[in-house]
C-alpha cells in the first residue's frame, strides 16, 4: 500500500473580494476559490495539475504550500489530522512543503551564491548552499549576478530555494515557463531525480503534452473543483476514451463499419494524402480484415492519451473554451467524475 504523505479532506477556500457598503466601505464578500477538494499525494509520486485559466490551480498550490489558510475541511499528514493545538496548520504545511512560484523575477547585482545563502540563513537550513546549487546544476554559475542569468537558470535557482529544508512535498507552479526544449528536459530530469529520494511533486503546467510521460497521476480541475483524479489510463477509462486506435488509409473506406463490428468510428478526417480514422473498441482482427479486403492501410497505432481531450470530456467544454476562456468558479462543472464513481 502506498504511503500517503498528505491528504486533503473536503478542503475549501474562497478569496475575499471588495464589496463596499455605505456603512462599511471595507466590506468584503466571498469570491472565487476552490471547493470540497479530496485527494492525496503518495511518497515519491509526481502529480500533474491541469485546468483552464482561472480554474483554481494556483490557489490549490498556495493552500498546499501553507500560504493561504483553508476555510473549511481538514488536512492529513502521514494519516494524522493537523490541528492548531501547538502551531497553525499553515506553519505545519510550510515546514514540509517546498514552493516554487511561477516566474520569480530574479534581478540585481547579487550573486547566485549570495542570494541562496541569504535564503538559507532565513530558513536556518542545514543544507549548504553549495550542495543545493550542485543539485540544480548551478555550481558553475555561483558567482554570476542575478542579472546575468537566463530564464532556465532563474528557474533552477527558484527550484533550489524551494528545496531548502528538505521538504517532503515539492509544489511547482509552471516550472517550464519560458524554457527552451533542452532546458525543459533538464528540469524534468531533476524532478525525477528528486522523487527517487522520496520527495513527492505536484506540477501545475499549461504545457500539458510534456506531462504525459512525466507524471504518475493527473488532477483535472475546473471551476475550483476536481473533475477527474487518477492515472491517465484510469481517467481515459472512466471518461469512455479507452481502447482507441488511429488508422490511416490512402483512400476512404466507405464500408468500414462492416469490419469493426461492435466498435465505432469516433473521428474521420481527410488529410492531403491519407484518410485518418479513430476507432473505439475495435476487434483484434479488424486491421487484418481490412488489408485482406484490399484496403491499403499505411499506419495503425493506439490512440495516445491527450490531456486536453480528457479535460474537454470531463468538463463538457470545447477545446477553444479550455484554452482561452477564464472560467468563473462560482458555478458547478457541467459534469463531474470522482474516484467513487
Amino acid at each position: 500500500m502506498a504511503d500517503k504523505v498528505i491528504e486533503l479532506v473536503n478542503v475549501s477556500f474562497r478569496h475575499r473580494i471588495p464589496s463596499p457598503k455605505f456603512t462599511n466601505p471595507w466590506n468584503t464578500r466571498k469570491g472565487p476559490g476552490v471547493f470540497t477538494l479530496n485527494f492525496s499525494i503518495n511518497k515519491g509520486e509526481i502529480i500533474g495539475l491541469v485546468g483552464p485559466n482561472g480554474a483554481g490551480k494556483t490557489t490549490l498550490l498556495r493552500i498546499l504550500a501553507g500560504i493561504m489558510p483553508i476555510d473549511e475541511g481538514r488536512v492529513k499528514i502521514n494519516d494524522q489530522y493537523l490541528t492548531n493545538a501547538n502551531e497553525s496548520i499553515d506553519k505545519q504545511l510550510r515546514s514540509i512543503v517546498g514552493h516554487m512560484p511561477e516566474q520569480v523575477r530574479w534581478s540585481g547585482s547579487s550573486s547566485v551564491l549570495q542570494t541562496i545563502t541569504e535564503f538559507s540563513n532565513m530558513r536556518q537550513d542545514s543544507t549548504t548552499p553549495h550542495k543545493l546549487l550542485k543539485l540544480v546544476g548551478l555550481s558553475s554559475r555561483s558567482d554570476a549576478s542575478l542579472d546575468e542569468l537566463s530564464q532556465g537558470m532563474r528557474q533552477r535557482l527558484s527550484l533550489a530555494i524551494a528545496l531548502m529544508g528538505a521538504p517532503k512535498i515539492l509544489v511547482l507552479d509552471e516550472p517550464f515557463n519560458g524554457l527552451d526544449p533542452v532546458a525543459a528536459k533538464s528540469v524534468e530530469k531533476m524532478i525525477k531525480q528528486i522523487t527517487k529520494q522520496g520527495v513527492s511533486v505536484i506540477i501545475s503546467s499549461h504545457q500539458v503534452s510534456g506531462l504525459v510521460n512525466l507524471i504518475d497521476k493527473l488532477l483535472l480541475i475546473h471551476r475550483g473543483q476536481i473533475v477527474a483524479n487518477g492515472s491517465i489510463n484510469e481517467i481515459e477509462s472512466k471518461l469512455g476514451l479507452a481502447n482507441r486506435i488511429e488508422l490511416n488509409s490512402i483512400a476512404e473506406i466507405p464500408d468500414i463499419g462492416e469490419y469493426i463490428v461492435d466498435g465505432s468510428v469516433i473521428e474521420k478526417l481527410r488529410g492531403e494524402t491519407v484518410w485518418n480514422y479513430v476507432i473505439q473498441n475495435p476487434p483484434d482482427d479488424c486491421v487484418s480484415k481490412l488489408v485482406a479486403a484490399g484496403h491499403v492501410i499505411t499506419e495503425w497505432k493506439r490512440k495516445t492519451p491527450d490531456i486536453v481531450e480528457l479535460l474537454c470530456q470531463a468538463t463538457g467544454l470545447e477545446v477553444e473554451e479550455i484554452g482561452m476562456e477564464i472560467q468563473s468558479p462560482n458555478m458547478m462543472p457541467l459534469r463531474t467524475i470522482s474516484e467513487e464513481e
